[in-house]
């Protein structure tokens, strides 16, 4: 992991060099066009593939995309179009990087307690964004030199994975121009668009004063090493202040009782494949010992199916997931999951029939969709597979599981020219960029000149090649 941070550290050190113009060390940096930010937010996102481990299970995709659009339904036209990403990392952070893309890592997801808290962050992010508060705080910076980059690069290796530290807080201690920090202007203006969207969405906005306590709380017991969200997004008892403000200028309306069930669920799911599973045996024994919230109880059940899966325990799996299943018969996703475990242990007929029951009743279902092909290959059936993971690939087009599934189908083809493609795109977004281009290139040799495929390998070799140097 390390080399890979001091590779990337190189990888971003070119990237961002090559994006500004040093003019004897105080080159003017110009602000950011809208075609310009969404060339720099595609570019960010290939360093970032390289950087970070992307949560992009389609369950968890769904879930975080479904936030981020009930945010924009209600914010009117943007410039980009958002996409909304969970990264496996342990540091309390969220962050909005150039043209919609939203960050939110699973160490932020751990420490809220309900979806209105996760909302609330969603929407402050997507305030920035919209407000192109990153491109204007770019063009405010009068100068930037090698030795802020060099400071801003630092922030990658020396702050354990905090890109969004280093691209937005850089040059800070230096006391240059390059500051990107948000300013309390731009934070208020964000927490009003957040605080918008979550009365227009019928989203109560205590959520957003009880996440702005919990970072508040964070920054005192921080001892002086406030996590990187607190870094770029600052004073957090000041920002709480302003949006009870808000709560109390406004009339009062009658929120939704939001069902905390998606949420917890998939927090159970992040948990489980971000950590070990024999620290969370304990962590769910305990709540089952001394919660005397039902609702709490079922969860930490679910929460031990899906440890228990990660260990490969598939008995205890199914029997807590079943106990899950009986208190919320309501929810097909439960079958998804049951399925998923059948699938694993070897029970394709079990898992088929969990998976097309959903089906019927839940057609939109990334989760399902994919383990539905999945299974459909597994059993012979690769022409109706192949289609759910064509129909898959327009909405979740940055998920690698989904093209290593059908560079397998090509393989059992005989197809090597998209087999070899297939899996070049499986390793470009998985982050494996050497092993990208030797598919690359191998398909490239394979495929005919005319193949419509032959324009997207130079394209994906081209954002390779753009952030290697």
């Amino acid at each position: 992991m390390r080399l890979k941070r001091c590779i990337s550290l190189t990888i971003l050190f070119f990237f961002l060099f090559s994006e500004f113009t040093f003019l004897g060390g105080n080159g003017l940096v110009r602000a950011f066009s809208v075609g310009e930010e969404r060339e720099y937010g595609e570019k960010l996102l290939t360093v970032i593939r390289l950087q970070f481990r992307l949560l992009d299970d389609p369950d968890i995709s769904q879930y975080i995309n479904d936030i981020g659009d009930e945010v924009l339904s209600v914010t009117g036209s943007q410039y980009f179009h958002y996409h909304f990403y969970m990264i496996a990392d342990k540091a309390f952070n969220a962050f909005a990087a150039p043209s919609g893309l939203v960050f939110i890592h699973s160490g932020l997801l751990k420490k809220m307690d309900n979806e209105g808290e996760l909302f609330s962050v969603v929407a402050h992010e997507c305030g920035h964004v919209s407000c192109r508060h990153i491109a204007d705080r770019i063009g405010k910076s009068s100068k930037i030199n090698a030795s802020t980059v060099a400071l801003m690069l630092a922030g990658v290796l020396m702050g354990g994975g905090a890109l969004s530290q280093a691209l937005i807080t850089g040059g800070m201690a230096t006391g240059t121009s390059m500051s990107l920090t948000f300013s309390r202007q731009d934070e208020e203006e964000a927490d009003r668009v957040g605080y918008k969207s979550m009365v227009a969405n019928k989203r109560n906005p205590e959520d957003m004063v009880s996440m702005l306590k919990k970072m508040y709380r964070i920054s005192k017991i921080s001892m002086g090493r406030p996590p990187p969200y607190l870094l770029s997004h600052p004073e957090p008892q000041v920002r709480m202040g302003y949006v009870e403000d808000l709560i109390v200028q406004n009339p009062a309306i009658e929120y939704m009782m939001t069902d905390q069930f998606a949420f917890n669920r998939i927090q159970g799911r992040v948990f489980s494949l971000t950590e070990n599973p024999m620290k969370l045996f304990p962590r769910y024994r305990k709540i089952l010992r001394t919660s005397e919230n039902v609702t709490e109880k079922i969860m930490a059940h679910y929460g031990l199916s899906q440890a228990y899966l990660m260990n490969n325990e598939f008995d205890r799996a199914r029997e807590n997931l079943l106990k899950v299943i009986q208190f919320f018969p309501d929810k097909p996703i439960l079958l998804t999951d049951l399925g998923v475990i059948d699938f694993q242990q070897g029970n394709f007929d079990h898992a088929l029939s969990h998976f097309q029951e959903v089906r019927n009743q839940e057609p939109g279902n990334w989760y399902n969709s994919f383990h539905l092909a999945k299974t459909l290959q597994k059993t012979g059936n690769t022409e109706r597979a192949f289609i759910l993971y064509d129909q898959l690939s327009s909405v979740i087009p940055d998920y690698p599981g989904l093209y290593y599934q059908i560079a397998e189908i090509f393989s059992g083809y005989g197809d090597k020219g998209d087999a070899h493609f297939y899996l070049g795109k499986y390793y470009f977004c998985d982050g494996n960029f050497n092993t990208a281009i030797f598919h690359l290139r191998k398909a490239r040799q394979l495929l005919p000149a005319v193949s419509k495929l032959q324009q997207e390998i130079d394209e994906i070799l081209t954002k390779i090649n753009d952030v290697k140097g």
